[in-house]
């Protein structure tokens, strides 16, 4: 029987707009909370929260961002010696630099790039139409040496377990979030009841570039199997993907069971450059 698009559930509730009516967390459960499978790198479970402060009683879909690769670090001697050591064509001296750029954990007095963060002015956007988000931080993939398939894997993987950690906490309020969520602003604790507030079934997956890459290998239909039990991929959005990073291999990330999206890197809005 050829698949067909499950039937299209109703819109979610709308939320007044402006950020009054949206509220933000963050949560952060260690840097030993997880390890890449593998390699055993560290990987912090985190990521900031965008909700509607009025939950309402039904359940809100639940919007799973993945940034892309970058610096782990906010160093900016570091990049500086980096970007002169690539003028003299030093490639020792800009290895060097790119390791302090790359660290996890940062030095000493050197504070980390917020990887969730990125998205903030989207995660409003979309918790204001009614959407609860959580944009994932994975500083520890991007300092780790996971390439190609792998890191796809391993972005993928992540995705899993704050999927498995979000259906336990709104299907029963238990699990690793109970306690852990934290106001964005002050860093104080700060209770959200999300018990039957999100939907597990209904989870669409953005990702860029190297996360477009992670999205992609989350949603194959290789790796469905993998999904935590009762969570549902109902649509994924590749934005930018890093093409780079795939194998010879290019069935490992089909996707015929699941709505996609592509946005290219080359793509241009009408009237910029």
């Amino acid at each position: 029987m050829p698949w067909r698009p499950a039937p299209r559930p109703p819109p979610p509730p709308p939320t007044p707009r402006g950020t009054r009516g949206v509220a933000t967390v963050t949560y952060d459960l260690g840097e030993r909370a997880y390890q890449l499978p593998g390699t055993g790198d560290p990987v912090e479970p985190a990521a900031s929260v965008h909700y509607p402060k009025d939950l309402g009683t039904t359940p809100r879909p639940l919007v799973v961002l993945l940034h892309g690769w970058h610096e782990t670090c906010a160093d900016p001697a570091a990049a500086a010696a980096r970007s002169a050591a690539e003028r003299a064509g030093d490639w020792d001296a800009y290895a060097a630099a790119g390791q302090k750029l790359f660290s996890r954990p940062c030095a000493p007095g050197t504070p980390p790039i917020p990887n969730d963060r990125g998205y903030d002015y989207l995660g409003e956007e979309l918790a204001g139409r009614g959407f609860v988000v959580v944009s994932l931080g994975a500083n520890g993939i991007n300092a780790s040496a996971v390439f190609n398939d792998e890191n796809a894997s391993a972005r993928a993987d992540l995705i899993n377990r704050h999927l498995a950690l979000w259906q336990q906490l709104t299907t029963s309020g238990r699990g690793g979030l109970v306690g852990a969520f934290r106001d964005a602003a002050t860093g104080e604790p700060r209770r959200v009841d999300f018990r039957h507030r999100v939907d597990p079934h209904r989870v669409a997956t953005p990702g860029h570039s190297r996360g477009g890459a992670g999205v992609t290998w989350q949603a194959a239909d290789r790796n469905r199997a993998q999904w935590p039990e009762g969570v549902e991929v109902r649509v994924v959005m590749a934005l930018a993907p890093a093409d780079n990073v795939l194998t010879e291999d290019v069935s490992a990330y089909e996707i015929t069971k699941t709505p996609v999206a592509v946005v290219p890197r080359h793509l241009r809005w009408p009237g910029r450059p």
